[in-house]
This record gives C-alpha cells, structure tokens and sequence, in this order.
C-alpha cells in the first residue's frame, strides 16, 4: 500500500464520523474504526459483505432510497434517518464515486431527543398560552399561528396560515409599517397595531419580535408573541381623562371630600363640604380641620395615626359639628394619599349626613318595640313560622288560650302541633303550602285543642313574611277564640226566635179564631137538630187539621233543635211557610203570590234555620208595605249546582244609606225592631254555603235574593 493510501486511511480512523465505503454491487470495501462502534460490528464481520444483506432492515427506510439515489445521479445526499433496529438516529451525507459509494454519518440521537423535546415543549407552550404565537416566513406569509387566535381574534388557525402579514392589519397602521420599518430591523423590539377581529372590529395588539437568520445573515423567518392590550389601550385612553374626572367627582359629589396634608392642614374641601359644615373653603384651606367636636378629638388622632400608617377606615360612625356649633351624623371613610414610591403623603376624607338615617332607625326602634308589645299584649294567639313550617314566636296569649308555654312550642314543627287534631294535618299543610307561596288566608274557622283537650272553635288568620329581597321567609298566624262568640250567635238565633214567635202570636191567634168559630157554630147546629151533618163534620175536620198545621209549624220555629241537615223539597218549605202567614198578609191586605218552577229542586239544609230565614223576608216585606200589595216568591235554577229564591215585594222601599247600614246589629227601620233578623238570616245562608243580595229603590220596592246550591244526582 503506497504512502497516499496509508495517510487517508489513518485519516479516515481518526475523524470523529463513522465512515465505510461501498463498492458498486454494495459490497463493504472499507469500514473506520467509529462507524464499527456506532454499528456494533466488527470490521472483518462486514468487510467483503452486502450492505443490504447485513442489515435488511434499512431497505425499507430513507437510507436505501437516498444511497439509490445518489448512486444513480451521480450527486452527493444527506439525510437524517431514524434506525430501529439500533433504537438510534444518524445524520448521513453520501458521496457517490465511479468505483461506489463513500458513507460518512454521526449519531445524532442525542441531539435529535433535544430537539423532540424542545419541539414538543414549544407545542406545550404555543397549544396552552394565552398569548397568540406566530411564525412568518421570510416572504411575509402566515406558516404557523397558535390556537389562541381564536381568543385573541376569533379566527381558526388554518383561516389565517397561508395569508400575507399585513392582510389582518388595520389600513392606517400597516402602512405605517411598511413605510418606516423593515423586517430585519425589528429583531427583538415590541411594537402595536391594531389587528381586524373576525367580528369586524380591531383589536390593538402587542408583538414581540425574534428574527431567525441564516449564516449569510438572511431571515428565514419571524416569530411573533402576540398578546391583546385593547384593555390597555382603553386604559391609557381614560387614564388621560382621569384628572379631569376626578376633579369633577370632587367638585360635583354630593358628600362632604377633604383633603389634609400629614400635618393636618386642610389642602381642599369641595362644594358639598361647603354646605354641609357651612364653612368656606377659603376659611378652612391652610388651617386645622375645623369640623371635628373637642370631646371626639383624642380619637380621631388615634385614627389619624391609624391612616398615616396606611390603613384605610370606611363606614366609620362619628359625630361632626357645623359652624353654628350643630352636630350632624355622619358616615366617614378615610383613606391615605400615598406618591408614586407609596409613601403616604397626606389623608382624604368623604363623608355623608346619616341624621335622617339616624332618626329613621331611631323610630324604627320605637316602632319595632311597639309591635313587640303588639304581639304580646295581643288579646288573640299570634304563632311565627320560619318557611320550614318551625316556631319561632308565640305570643302570651297562646299560653292562656291553649295551656301550652312558649318553651313547650317554639321549635315545634308544623305537622307536630299539639293543638291540631289528626284529622285536620291535611289541612293545614295545605294552607301552610298556600301561604308560602305568597297568599294571604283569612277567616278560616277550624276546631283546635286545648292542653286539658276542650275543643276550641277558632277562626284563624294566615300572613306571609317577607325578608329584605321580597322573597317569603315564613309566615304569622293569628288565631281567635271565637268559642264565646259562637255561644253568642246561637243566644242572638234564638233571641231573634222567640222575637218572631211573638210578633207571629196574634196573626196565629186570629188564625185559630176563625176555625174555632166554624167548628163552635156548627156544633151549636148540630146541637139545634139538623138533619144534614156530613158537610159540617167534613168543616170542622178541614179547620181542625189547619188548626194543627199552624200550630206544628209554630212549635218548631219556638222549640230550640240541634242543628242538622237534611234534603228538603225548596218548594215545600216555601209553601209551608207561606201558610204560616198568610192569615198575616190577609189582615194587611197583603196578596203572596207563589211562582215557583216547575220541576223539584232540592237543599241540603237545616229545615228550623231556612224557615226563620224565610219567615224574617216574608215578615219584612209585609212590613213594608202598609198600605197592602203584592209579594212574589219566585224560585228558579240558575245552573245546575244553585238555584235563586226570590222575595219581591213593591212596598217603600230603602234608600241606599239605609241598605249600606243593613244587616248591621240592632240597626232598624222598625219601631219594634231589633235590628238582629237580617244579620242572623244572612249568617245562616252563610252557613248554607249560599249568599244573599239585596236590589232597593224609595217606592219602587224592595227584592231579596237568596242563592244557595243545589243536591247533585238525588
């Protein structure tokens, strides 16, 4: 081997690339030392051999197709290929020759891992910042934009990669920029533009720019760091309208501003500290804040020292005098004036009059003490519920009423109430649900238990609570005795009874007169002989019968009955008591004309009750008519569930001051009245589940109406 050969060889084993050539069948003919290190074969083991035949492996990757392709154009390749079987990347540069192929190549795995994780980390980075990430290339055109362009500016990447720089620009700015500036000169320098949103309008945006170049000193491309500062424009913008609106906010507010230095001279007081202390600002400017009273001056300078130190005192409750020697309420938040190294410099004052706040809360307390006492002198029981159906409240008159003491039902829950009998639970969980959603209940009569169990007829009165925000929090309970006052109503029933009875004795003593009188003269005839006495028996039998009629249909308007309902033929009862006075109305030349309907209509009712109530409108249309007339009794349904009983009578009539007062207790248009029948009468419809209207007019008349409903399916 001559001398040349000898040197390239020794310099082929001392460069630090693996090296091996190939000949034209691809045969090994060399190999250095470094490529049987980064192969893992020995020079003898590879020497004479087929490349593709010791590692097949290759042909199926970028190293055949390179080698064929620098063999066949005759032009050196490099490439960088990934080799499994050896887990390891290489950096190949081929240089093909007459005689085969010369293979210089390093592992560059180490180096490609870096690179994989710096690639991955700017994925990482460019895939989650907020900050919108660009490359553009040297030509000006959009390769890559992070996927925060779509908070930034609302695009999706693949709408901008492709499009030149300068195509989202606003017009006025691009051509700024291209005027005065080119691409190589912004290499690391921060600049603003505004950019067109995809909604139409700008946004200003801030880039930081880093220029890659290559080794003749040409970009290869720019990357961007974008971030939105429209805010920050907006800012800057209002920043410089700051002072002008600070001043109007001193000048205009409606609050006492002061401004004191750390000595506590005043340096400016604004119009509103003006009116509110009645000192001038030329008085006050320069001197010691006058407004604070001598008793309220040690704590102040407490809390002056406080605010020096750079704590800030809001909503603070003090006392401040007028130049008349007044003193005003005030609510006053001191803050520290600090320069732009924060040291504090000076303090600033605001504060606003809460007299009137103070003399609202004062009567609030008043007021609240007064339904305190409300509640508890309270003659009724008063219970509060929290919107859970909980007591929270009870009143003294609970404790009298039911024997329970308030320790024993506060807390209690709505389905536990002691004094509710099993059967009404239902009820009132359904009342409770009612006023919950906001509705007031009223006059709802329910039996309810004592401690020592007496029954208890109370009427009972539900009220939502509201809180501050309008939304129900509970509700109050207003129950009522009323077991004296139904004892009462019973008493005034049979008052107005026994009233009726009486003013019926002489219409029913002259009613029996008459059949007395037949039945007498023709027993006197029938005494004298004659011969034909079949018609007078059959006389006297008639007389007789009414004579019990009347009389059965007075004892149960006097006898005292418990009260119970049955089904009654409405005509019926008309018709009985229409025969009840009739001989009445025949002595006031008084005509009851009975139109009632055809087909039968029947109530549920208490049969004594309905009487009373029709005798009191018969009677008092006979009343009203002095000088005789006529009185219609007409019934008709007006649907299938009620049905109308009419009175109507063309007596006096009442003027309409008179039907205002009517059914009021012992207001009458009677001599010997009571004033009680109306009431009663209505009170009983009432309870018939029926209702009761009046149509009056000065001689024209007078007409009561009394609906009440109607048996179903009987």
């Amino acid at each position: 081997m001559s001398a040349p050969i000898t040197d390239a060889f020794e310099i082929l084993e001392r460069i630090q690339d693996g090296f091996f050539a190939l000949d034209q069948h691809w045969n090994f003919t060399y190999v250095n030392e470094k490529a049987t290190r980064l192969l893992f074969r020995s020079r003898n083991d590879l020497v004479g051999k087929n490349v593709w035949q010791e590692f097949p492996k290759a042909v199926n990757l970028p190293f055949f197709e390179k080698y064929q392709q620098a063999v066949q154009e005759q032009t050196p390749v490099a490439f960088d290929a990934y080799y499994a079987p050896l887990d390891a990347w290489f950096d190949v540069k081929a240089y093909p020759s007459a005689n085969g192929l010369s293979i210089y190549f390093q592992d560059v795995t180490k180096k490609k891992l870096e690179q994989q994780k710096h690639e991955e980390l700017f994925h990482l980075i460019t895939e989650n910042t907020q900050d919108m990430i660009s490359i553009t290339s040297a030509e000006g055109r959009v390769v890559y934009v992070s996927p925060s362009i779509r908070t930034v500016l609302g695009y999706e990447p693949e709408e901008v990669i492709g499009s030149i720089r300068y195509d989202f620009w606003h017009p006025h700015d691009a051509k700024k920029f291209t005027s005065s500036t080119s691409m190589n000169h912004i290499d690391g320098t921060t600049f603003s533009r505004r950019v067109k949103h995809k909604n139409g309008h700008y946004v200003w945006v801030e880039t930081s720019v880093s220029i890659k170049k290559d080794e003749q000193d040409e970009m290869i491309h720019a990357i961007g760091i974008s971030r939105d500062i429209t805010d920050r424009k907006l800012a800057e913008n209002e920043l410089r309208k700051t002072k002008e609106r600070l001043q109007s906010f001193v000048q205009n507010n409606a609050d006492a501003i002061w401004v004191i230095n750390l000595e506590e001279r005043v340096l400016e007081v604004n119009p509103a500290f003006e009116t509110m202390f009645q000192w001038r600002a030329a008085d006050v400017i320069g001197e010691q804040l006058p407004i604070i009273p001598d008793f309220m001056k040690e704590l102040m300078d407490q809390i002056h020292q406080s605010v020096k130190a750079g704590i800030s005192v809001a909503s603070l409750e003090t006392i401040r005098k007028r130049k008349d020697g007044t003193l005003l309420y005030v609510s006053a938040t001191l803050s520290p004036i600090t320069d732009s190294s924060g040291e504090v410099i000076g303090i600033t004052g605001i504060c606003r009059d809460v007299t009137p706040r103070k003399k609202a809360e004062s009567t609030l307390q008043a007021k609240t003490q007064q339904l305190e006492s409300f509640i508890e002198t309270n003659e009724d029981t008063i219970l509060v519920f929290n919107v859970h159906g909980t007591v929270q409240r009870a009143n003294r008159a609970f404790e009298r009423t039911f024997g329970w003491s308030k320790e024993e039902i506060i807390g209690v829950e709505l389905d536990d109430l002691p004094m509710v009998p099993a059967g009404y639970r239902s009820e009132v969980r359904q009342y409770s649900e009612e006023v919950k959603a906001g509705r007031s209940l009223h006059g709802i009569e329910f039996i309810l238990l004592r401690k020592d169990g007496v029954q208890l007829n109370v009427m009972v009165n539900l009220s939502p609570i509201y809180d501050g925000s309008g939304k129900v929090d509970g509700w109050a309970s207003t129950i009522r005795d009323l077991t004296q006052w139904k004892k009462s109503q019973e008493m005034l029933q049979l008052t107005e009874k026994l009233s009726v009875a009486g003013q019926l004795a002489a219409g029913i003593a002259h009613e029996i007169r008459n059949p007395i009188t037949a039945i007498k003269g023709f027993v006197q005839l029938m005494q004298s002989g004659m011969e034909d006495k079949k018609e007078y028996l059959d006389i006297m039998t008639s007389e007789i019968e009414r004579i019990e009629q009347i009389l059965s249909e007075l004892l149960m308007l006097a006898k005292p009955q418990v009260s119970k309902f049955v089904r009654k033929d409405i005509s019926l009862l008309l018709d009985q008591v229409v025969t009840l006075l009739s001989t009445q109305a025949i002595l006031n030349d008084v005509e009851i004309v009975k139109d009632f309907e055809a087909t039968m209509a029947f109530i549920e009712c208490d049969e004594n009750q309905i009487k009373q109530v029709f005798i009191n409108y018969i009677k008092n249309a006979i009343d009203a008519m002095p000088s005789g007339g006529r009185l219609i009794i007409r019934t008709e349904k007006i649907d299938s569930k009620q049905m109308s009983i009419s009175f109507c009578d063309n007596g006096v009539g009442m003027p309409e001051e008179v039907l205002a007062k009517l059914g009021q207790p012992f207001f009458t248009t009677k001599e010997k009245g009571t004033g009680l029948g109306f009431m009663i009468s209505r009170k009983i419809i009432e309870n018939h589940a029926g209702d009761v209207k009046i149509m009056s007019k000065v001689n024209n008349g007078t007409t009561i109406q009394v609906i009440l409903p109607v048996e179903q399916g009987k």
